[in-house]
């Protein structure tokens, strides 16, 4: 009975594993004349039991050379994708909540102290390559519109030649690739 009872157990631990990838990039905010960027920052994907996605962008920190402002955790839950052309397309528009994070020697975070904050997501991934864009617009309470960019390294240099994700043609994955493919697929195009 026991020995059922760890196989189901690993069994179900097995299947919550296999749901999440890690995806290691470079990070880049944009805030009106700002531009700073960060490599080696990990965003995960899950995928839940109902189809859908959740994003999350643990510790995010904008930095300026030394100086570091801890933001908090992005998680983004329940994202419908299309699948097409080899990738996963995500999109959303919505209110989260910024999460404090747990970064070693930071106390202060934010993010919790924003409420609501209003996001619009596009997300582009498969199994090895992903690129993530986020408004956050915060144009109600500071006047402004803070973009993160988030890209693995290769994501428009596939060996084949070409770029991979690219169904309008213009040499570069976007947002109006998601938006061709999301047309393709409710046959608007």
């Amino acid at each position: 009975m026991m020995k059922k009872t760890l196989l189901m157990l690993a069994a179900v631990l097995c299947t919550l594993a296999a749901g999440a990838a890690n995806y290691s990039g470079k990070l880049t905010v944009k805030i009106n004349d700002y531009v700073g960027s960060q490599d080696g920052v990990e965003v995960t994907i899950d995928t839940n039991a109902d189809g859908t996605y959740r994003l999350v962008l643990k510790n995010f920190v904008l930095a300026q050379g030394e100086d570091l402002m801890p933001v908090g955790n992005i998680d983004i839950d329940s994202v419908s994708a299309i699948k097409a052309c080899g990738f996963t397309a995500l999109s959303v528009d919505k209110n989260i909540r910024i999460s404090e994070g747990d970064l070693e020697g930071e106390d202060f975070w934010l993010g919790p102290g924003l409420n609501d904050v209003p996001i619009k997501l596009t997300a582009l991934f498969n199994d090895t390559e992903m690129r993530v864009h986020i408004d956050i617009d915060m144009t109600d309470s500071l006047g402004q519109v803070i973009a993160v960019d988030f890209e693995t390294p290769g994501i428009d240099k596939p060996a084949t030649g070409g770029v991979k994700g690219d169904v309008t043609g213009d040499s570069v994955v976007d947002v109006d690739d998601i938006n061709k493919v999301i047309n393709i697929i409710l046959h608007k195009d």
